[in-house]
Parts: C-alpha cells; structure tokens; sequence
C-alpha cells in the first residue's frame, strides 16, 4: 500500500512538473486587428516566386529507348538485326508502315544486285500463332518493305522459329527473350 502511495504521488508530480511546462503560451494579441502592419521586407521574405524554368526538369529519352536495329559486319558480311518488339505487336506479322522508312535507310548501303537473307526468328514461348509461321511472316513482312525500295537485291527470305537463338533463355531475365525475337537482314559487304 505505502509502494502504491509513493507511486501515485510519484506520478501525480511528474504530471504537475511537466503539465507546467508545457502550459500554452498567452497571446500578445487578442484579435487579428491588434497584429501590427508587416514590413516590406517580413513581406518579401514570406513570398516566393515560382520560376518554371527552375522548377520543369526535362527528360533525355535517348539512353532508355533502345534503337529498332543493331548493325554487324564481320568477315565480309553485315548483318542487321531488328528487335521484333519494335517492329511487331506480339502474335502478328503484320509491320507498320512508318516502318518501310527505317528499313529503306538501312538497305541502302547493300550493294546493288547483292544476294540479301531476311531470316526471322522467334523466342522459345508459344503464343496464338506458330513460331515457325510467326518468324517467316515477320521476315516475309521485313523483305517485301525491302523490295519496294531495292527491287535490285535478290531476297532469299526463311523462318527459323526458336531454333537459332542469340542467347540462353533465362525465365528471371525477360530481356533474353526478347534479343531471340528478331528479323535478320544480312549479305556480302
């Protein structure tokens, strides 16, 4: 009972002691009317100036959008690979126009008459449409864009499917798939 006691009379101080500290503090002014006149200078420190250009930042795209096409030329012989994402919606051979634009200035260092092989390539995931006749639409579709700015080359045009991959497959990294799913254009340079 007497440890009870000290307790009680323990806590009921500490709460006199800090109940006092932190009392509230009373107003100067008892009205908004009685605050005086703020200054020029209280008021130019208390407003600030939006500037857009300080504030707006701008955003440079060029290292997170991957081009449509990587070039390599080895042994006498170039190959262009065209990211099939870019190119095609997913399940579809079908290319879009602005497409023919692209691909006509980067035919355009083929020698003329040349022997050109548009081959297309699938991932290894099956989807709505075959991988074999997924990859040939999609070269087929790549070298008729061809041919109507360079009747001059010979197309030799095949579907390969999943079976001529760039690089291992990994399920935890989605951009393996993606580098296998291509149209390769390629000839003697």
């Amino acid at each position: 009972m007497k440890n009870m006691n000290r307790r009680t009379i323990a806590v009921v101080g500490l709460s006199v002691v800090l109940g006092l500290q932190f009392a509230p503090a009373h107003a100067e002014f008892s009205s908004p009317n009685d605050l005086p006149e703020p200054t020029t200078a209280q008021l130019a420190k208390s407003v600030r100036v939006w500037d857009p250009e300080k504030s707006v930042g701008t955003w440079d795209p060029s290292d997170s959008v991957k081009s449509v096409e990587q070039v390599n030329s080895k042994a006498g012989k170039t190959t262009i690979s065209l990211a099939a994402d870019v190119l095609f919606e997913q399940d579809s051979s079908k290319m879009p126009a602005s497409a023919s634009a692209k691909l006509e200035k980067l035919v355009a260092q083929v020698p003329q008459g040349a022997t050109v092989n548009v081959d297309g390539h699938t991932d290894s995931v099956k989807g709505k449409v075959d991988n074999r006749v997924l990859s040939t639409g999609r070269a087929k579709a790549v070298a008729k864009a061809i041919e109507k700015s360079r009747p001059d080359l010979e197309l030799v045009v095949k579907g390969h499917a999943a079976l001529q991959p760039t690089v291992r497959e990994d399920p935890k990294d989605l951009d393996t798939f993606a580098a296998n799913r291509r149209v390769e254009i390629s000839y003697k340079s």
